[in-house]
Order: C-alpha cells, then structure tokens, then sequence
C-alpha cells in the first residue's frame, strides 16, 4: 500500500526515475533503522517495552522485505559509517547481543600480547568490512588487511567502506581447495550468500560460473608484502574448512591464529565429518581451541581435542536452537589461548546477561 501511494504521489508531482529511486532507498533507510531501533528495544527495555518492540518488527517485517529488497543503506557502527545491503542483519544482532563479536576483538589483544611483529591478517568472507571496522575502531592502526569476498556487491561496498584506509586490500574472488572448480552462490536473502559447487551434469554454459581459487595462492602477494600473517578469519557458512585446507603453505610457513566458524549442521549438509578441519590443522601444528557461542560468550578451552569430544560438542549445537554453531580460536601457542580465555572470563563476569538470553540468534 504504501509503495503504490509513492508511487501514485511521485507520478502526481512529475517525478523521474531518479527521484523515485531516491524515495525508494529513504525508505529503505527508514525501515532499516526503525528495525534496528526496535531490536534495541527488545532487549535493552523493561518487558512491556520488550514485547512491544517484539510486536513492532513484526509489522514492521513486511516492509522490510518489499523497501529493503537490494538497496543499500548506512549504519552507525564501529565508531564510523558503513554501506550495506538493506537486509543485512548485523546491526540488528548487535543491539540485542553487544558481545557477539567479542572473540574477535579479545584474539587479537591476545595475539597481540605475544608478538612484537606488525599484526596482518586475512578475512575470508570479509562481507562489507565489519571486522575490519571493529579491528580499527578497537586497535587504530594496528593491522593490514587482505579482505576477501566471492559477492561482487559485497565486496564493492567492503572497498566503499575502507577507502580511506591504504592498510587495506580487497579482493573479489571464491576460495576453496578445489582449484578451478565451477562455483556459484546461493543468497540466503539476509546479505550472508553461500558458495555452491556447480555440478558438471547441470551447468548449462560453464563460462557462466565462478571459479575457485586456493588462499595460498590469492593471498601470496599481500603476505609478501606485509611479510608476516597473524591471524586468518573465516566465515562462510559451512565451507570453512575446505577454505583452510586451500591455505597449507600460509600454515605451515606462518602459522597464523585462527578464528573460525564450526557449524555441524551446515557440515553435515555438506557430508563434512565434524572433526575433519580440527585433524588438517593439527597436521601443521595446531593444538589448542578455544570455543565461543554463537551469541561471543566463551564456552570451552581444549588441547589435542578427539573424535568423541568434537562429535559430542557438535551435538550440543545440533540439539540446541541457541546455540547453533560455535566460533572456534585455533593456535599453535597455548599462550595465546589461555591469555583468550583469561580475558573472555574477565569480560563475562562483567558482562550482564541480555533479558532474551534464551532466543536463538538468527545468522
């Protein structure tokens, strides 16, 4: 209704194409801090306030969905402003849970705390630049950064974002352990696309596909030049471990911290055996896990984890709808780990509870 009143005023004043997409992105923008502000209040209010701001987003849903559709917005986050797609749900997530990205931020203190070196780092799945808008909000100046991203309109708003920043370096492309393989992307509609390996017996013309390039061999040029990698960051909704087999000489030269996404359902649709990643990397070294919620609450700390422990965990993710995936800190050096979880308990006995603790997170 009210994208045909728009429409209907736009036409009764003469309006051109220009001015109707101007319309269409201020309303995009309207839905999408008015969401935003309704996800604050869900959590952060008293309970009638909460199911108000319930009650809101879900009215609100429905113009969500026909503004929001491929516009692109701005937030306030990180201490700057950031373009993304109008769908995108991390402002949303980090009003009702502040601690999510915790991890990230607490590994690299923890990192830091043990190397005098120029910290770089690798993210696979950059998105719009997120984690490199938290890094430097956290650490000014700290790190480099090779952001890597398979979406093209992702990865053009990641470089929108960090224009301004030389330490800087996006690249567009798919990764994965299958070098040259036919690869796709599925869009799950939330600005979070999956890639898909194309079956051969499907592709109607192959030159209309992707193809799969081994981090070692597209992160080459950014570890020569900074000469060190410190940390390798992976999401990608379930293919993380195939992303990390594609990086042996960056593990086994560097040995680079790893902060990655585990998620057994997402494993188990791809016929991924949960342990797999956690065997590859102990190949090169890597001994010690720590484990994170999906919500950054610290969950566990291990050495040496074996099959049951993994299957066991895995179960726990699989059986519980808010829990639903772990982020996992891989190292070589115990002393990072145990200066992670020492921080990670610090920070949770001082870190209220939210009111909706028990809602799953919707990634």
């Amino acid at each position: 209704m009210i994208s045909k009143l728009c429409s209907l005023w736009a036409a009764d004043k003469g309006m051109n194409t220009l001015e109707m997409s101007r319309i269409s992105v201020a309303l995009a923008q309207w839905t999408f801090d008015a969401t935003n502000k309704l996800s604050y209040r869900s959590v952060h209010a008293s309970r009638p306030e909460r199911l108000l701001a319930h009650l809101g987003k879900m009215v609100l849903a429905p113009l969500v969905n026909k503004f929001g559709a491929r516009e692109v917005v701005s937030a306030s986050l990180f201490g700057r402003t950031l373009l993304m797609p109008a769908e995108h749900p991390l402002p949303a997530t980090m009003a009702r849970f502040p601690q999510y990205n915790s991890p990230l931020l607490l590994a690299v203190d923890a990192i830091a705390a043990q190397t005098v070196s120029p910290v770089s780092i690798i993210d696979v799945g950059a998105n719009v630049g997120d984690t490199v808008a938290m890094i430097e909000q956290h650490r000014p100046g700290f790190s480099s950064f090779l952001c890597i991203e398979a979406d093209s309109r992702l990865a053009e708003l990641c470089s929108l974002n960090h224009a301004d920043n030389p330490r800087v370096i996006v690249k567009r492309c798919f990764i994965g352990e299958e070098e040259g393989a036919a690869v796709w992307l599925h869009d799950d509609g939330r600005a979070n696309p999956s890639t898909k390996l194309a079956l051969t017996d499907q592709m109607s013309d192959p030159s209309n596909y992707d193809r799969l390039t081994r981090m070692d061999k597209a992160a080459s040029e950014f570890v020569e030049k900074t000469g060190n990698l410190s940390m390798i960051k992976v999401d990608t909704e379930g293919y993380d471990f195939s992303v990390l087999r594609s990086g042996p000489n960056l593990l086994r030269e560097y040995q680079p911290s790893i902060l990655f996404e585990w998620f057994p359902k997402l494993l188990e649709g791809l016929n991924e055996p949960v342990w797999s990643g956690f065997e590859y990397l102990g190949l090169f070294g890597y001994r010690h896990f720590v484990f994170f919620t999906n919500r950054g609450d610290f969950y566990c700390k291990i050495s040496d984890p074996d099959r049951l422990f993994l299957r066991s965990l895995a179960s726990v993710a699989l059986r519980d709808s808010g829990v639903g995936y772990f982020d996992v800190f891989a190292s070589t050096q115990v002393a990072i780990c145990e200066h992670l979880v020492e921080a990670s308990i610090e920070l949770m006995s001082n870190t209220p509870a939210p009111n909706n603790s028990h809602v799953p997170l919707q990634k």
